[in-house]
């Protein structure tokens, strides 16, 4: 993992150091080993660059595909094997 990214999981992880002044900021961004431009971007506190120089994304998608009620009842079979036969569930497990 890069350096750069370790300084910002850290700085993200305690809320303390939101409300570092920006000497302290700069004394600690001078403190990790990353390179120059990394140093710069967090320094200037340019996300885009700093995303460039990661190598990270620029988009980023999510979503949830939930099933509607009506997906349900249109496939009856959904609980079955290949077979046709409905699945059995596994036995409750029983102390020796």
């Amino acid at each position: 993992m890069s350096n750069a990214i370790r300084f910002l999981e850290t700085m993200g992880s305690n809320a303390a150091t939101g409300r570092l002044s920006a000497a302290d900021y700069a004394a600690a961004v001078a403190r990790i080993d990353a390179e120059e431009t990394q140093q710069r971007a967090l320094l200037a506190r340019d996300h885009v660059a700093l995303n460039g120089l990661l190598g990270g994304r620029t988009e980023m998608l999510f979503y949830v595909n939930t099933p509607s009620p009506d997906d349900h009842e249109a496939n009856p079979d959904d609980d079955k094997d290949d077979d046709g036969v409905p699945d059995q569930e596994e036995p409750p497990y029983e102390k020796e």
